[in-house]
């Protein structure tokens, strides 16, 4: 979406290459501008996101913004219960837990045993259009900037890692313990536990805009962005909204980035291998385009769902 001052001249060339009905006028009152953005968000983020993240002053000249939506339905759901942690900062809290089966030990699970993070556990979990949501539990301890840095350089194949038919009894990775237990099927198969969750955050660009390349455009003195006006343009704010649900049925997530510019058992019989993995402190998640390994958007989960209270 793109939004500009009636007074701010346009290059014909730049305007002539913007896709039909991206453009719309700034009017210079506040309120209205305001509410055309913010529903402009709700709209292309299917009422996830409600506010456009960027401030509107009379300074305003230009408003860029782009809006992401990944959504996908589980292949397999999971079954929900409850989740009482046995450590870590959830210990003992009751947790709105999901949990599945799969007899899909190397395409379900991958440890990596030496990242620049540490050991790193991710878990995948396939939706139906082609998309899938990797889980990346690290050590405990471990800052959630670095075992994402490290899952996604492990999703790109930067670290080699074992699939979980390979792995060893007893503690295999983070999260990670294989076993025997009594069963009536011998076939190999691994539980994974999960909390469900939803995450929202607000970003503000501009704190770290070397990082983004930003710094450069920032600066008011001189003009920038000569492509798109014959104006002076430099850039006043840059912020991220957004939203990320992982529940029994899929995952669902939502971004804006806006810039502005301006001046059941059954009975036991013999030994079977089970894997249980389990997510019961924060971890990381990676929502991976499965066709070109791009990782479409990514967070990390410090406050799960809360479960059904607890009596004692």
């Amino acid at each position: 979406g793109l939004w500009t001052r009636r007074d701010l001249p346009i290059r014909p060339g730049w305007q002539a290459a913007l896709p039909p009905g991206v453009r719309a006028t700034l009017t210079g009152d506040g309120e209205r501008d305001r509410k055309e953005l913010d529903a402009w968000a709700s709209r292309r983020t299917r009422g996830a996101i409600t506010e456009m993240p960027v401030p509107l002053t009379p300074a305003t000249l230009l408003v860029l913004a782009g809006a992401l939506t990944v959504r996908t339905d589980w292949v397999q759901p999971f079954r929900p219960g409850p989740l009482v942690p046995r450590g870590g900062p959830w210990r003992d809290r009751s947790l709105a837990g999901l949990t599945r089966f799969t007899e899909d030990l190397d395409g379900a699970l991958r440890v990596v045993p030496d990242t620049p993070a540490g050991p790193l556990t991710l878990s995948g979990v396939a939706g139906g259009n082609g998309l899938d949501v990797r889980l990346v539990l690290g050590a405990e301890g471990v800052p959630g900037g670095e075992v994402l840095e490290a899952g996604i350089g492990a999703v790109a194949g930067r670290y080699e890692g074992r699939p979980g038919s390979a792995l060893p009894p007893g503690e295999a990775g983070p999260g990670v313990r294989v076993m025997e237990v009594p069963s009536r099927d011998p076939t190999p198969r691994m539980a994974l536990t999960a909390p469900r969750f939803t995450v929202r955050a607000r970003h503000d660009l501009l704190r770290r805009a070397g990082l983004f390349g930003l710094r450069t455009a920032q600066d008011a003195s001189r003009g920038h962005f000569p492509g798109i006006s014959p104006a002076a343009l430099a850039l006043s704010s840059g912020e991220q909204s957004i939203t990320a649900s992982f529940s029994a049925e899929g995952f669902w997530a939502a971004a804006v980035t806006a810039f502005s510019l301006a001046p059941g058992s059954a009975p036991p019989r013999r030994p079977a291998k089970l894997i249980s993995v389990r997510y019961e402190r924060p971890f990381g998640f990676l929502a991976v385009h499965r066709a070109s390994g791009l990782v479409l958007t990514a967070g990390w989960v410090t406050e799960p769902e809360a479960g059904p209270a607890t009596t004692w």
